[in-house]
């Protein structure tokens, strides 16, 4: 199972009953939903994500999720020639 972002792309309000029945036909676990109806962090099987991406339609769009690192602040020493 991989991390993605769902997100809704009109500028309509969402279809929630629609969108909750298609993830949970699918096993979708909604991961982080802080951010719903518009925005979810979800987690897909990698498998049936033309599947689900199908059956939400065009309005919907499956991002994967994106880790950044963040730089260290420690002090290093230089060394000398």
């Amino acid at each position: 199972m991989t991390n993605f972002i769902l997100k809704y792309s009109e500028a309509t309000e969402p279809d929630v009953k629609k969108m909750t029945a298609v993830l949970s036909a699918h096993g979708v676990r909604v991961l982080d939903g802080s951010l719903l109806p518009t925005t979810a962090l979800v987690e897909i099987e990698e498998s049936s994500l033309a599947v689900i991406q199908t059956d939400l339609g065009t309005e919907w769009n499956i991002y994967p999720e994106k880790n950044y690192g963040i730089p260290g602040t420690q002090k290093k020493a230089k060394r000398k020639s």
